[in-house]
């Protein structure tokens, strides 16, 4: 009887394992397991409040750029001509930057793989039921697999993916620098137009809502504008720390999906002697990133806004990998 017993041991073992077992398993695939029956509302939930936070992120961009032409630069234009020139192009260039940013990442479709015959399988979605080329990863929020997809981004109600990672990265550096030029210079000559005290805290400001004596009056408008001063005091930690993050990734040639897989070298795990395959070093990763390879095209693509499509179609990676033989030559079609 006992070897009988220890044989239908093993093939209910058997069972189990073939059903269960997965050398790649760990705590995250368990919580994701334990969450799935949840995800239907937690995706219904994110579609609702994925336009309110959109709504939100315009009334602030908005106003930001309401106070800079109403109060901030007038009061400028009361300095020296040179200082106004400067903060007029630096006002400008950042406003529209951002404004611009984050538009395209907002109405910018991340990428889908093609209906049709896909050459470049990784494997299949078991979710759509259809075959995904590498670095592609279904979203539950957007229903869709997204090529080379990052993450689902709440204030864009849109997934960053292959074709608006970069206007998504752009807009968290620009909104970042566009949030210090006002709590500094904005702050400095805001308050030496409403209050006529140029010396005044920004703390202060903040704690009493704006609600200090002023000879303007309208005590609701800058108790409103101290709140927009608040909001953009938590931006700059809050999206810097978002573009940090995304900088960080970007440098290893990664998304923030493969960062959290742990499946590249620079985050200890199981998987710290695999070698990111798409890591082509520092400057290439930008360079193919950002689009350019030259200080004319930097200064076009980069530092003025663009709509130049990213390197490839998201599914054949092969003029990636082909970088650095045409270094100079892939972005000038």
């Amino acid at each position: 009887m006992r070897p009988k017993t220890n044989s239908i041991k093993n093939q209910i073992r058997l069972i189990y394992y073939t059903f269960f077992y997965n050398e790649n398993n760990d705590s995250l695939t368990l919580i994701e397991t334990f969450l799935y029956p949840f995800v239907d509302y937690i995706s219904k939930f994110f579609r609702i409040i994925g336009w309110f936070l959109v709504c939100l992120v315009i009334l602030l961009i908005t106003n930001m750029i309401y106070l800079y032409f109403s109060i901030i630069l007038p009061q400028i234009y009361t300095t020296t001509w040179p200082n106004f020139l400067i903060h007029f192009i630096i006002g400008n260039w950042l406003a529209i930057n951002t404004a611009f940013h984050y538009y395209k990442g907002l109405t910018t479709n991340p990428g889908q793989p093609p209906k049709n015959k896909i050459d470049n399988i990784a494997s299949m979605c078991k979710k759509c039921i259809s075959p995904k080329p590498a670095r592609t990863h279904h979203c539950s929020i957007c229903d869709n697999c997204i090529l080379k997809m990052d993450h689902h981004c709440p204030w864009f109600n849109n997934c960053i993916g292959f074709y608006n990672h970069r206007y998504f990265l752009m807009f968290c550096i620009f909104m970042t620098l566009d949030c210090i030029y006002l709590i500094t210079f904005g702050f400095y000559y805001y308050c030496a137009y409403v209050y006529q005290n140029d010396e005044l805290n920004i703390i202060s400001f903040v704690i009493n809502l704006g609600s200090i004596p002023s000879p303007h009056g309208r005590s609701i408008f800058f108790t409103l504008n101290a709140i927009e001063f608040f909001l953009c005091f938590v931006a700059i930690f809050a999206v810097g720390g978002l573009a940090g993050i995304n900088i960080f990734v970007v440098s290893n040639g990664a998304t923030n999906i493969e960062l959290r897989s742990m499946r590249i070298p620079c985050v200890p795990s199981t998987y710290s002697n695999a070698r990111n395959p798409y890591d082509l070093g520092f400057r290439a990763n930008w360079k193919i990133f950002l689009g350019f390879d030259d200080f004319k095209s930097f200064f076009l693509k980069v530092i003025l806004p663009s709509s130049h499509k990213p390197l490839g179609d998201g599914v054949d990676w092969s003029d990636y990998f082909k970088y650095n033989q045409n270094e100079h030559d892939i972005f000038l079609v």
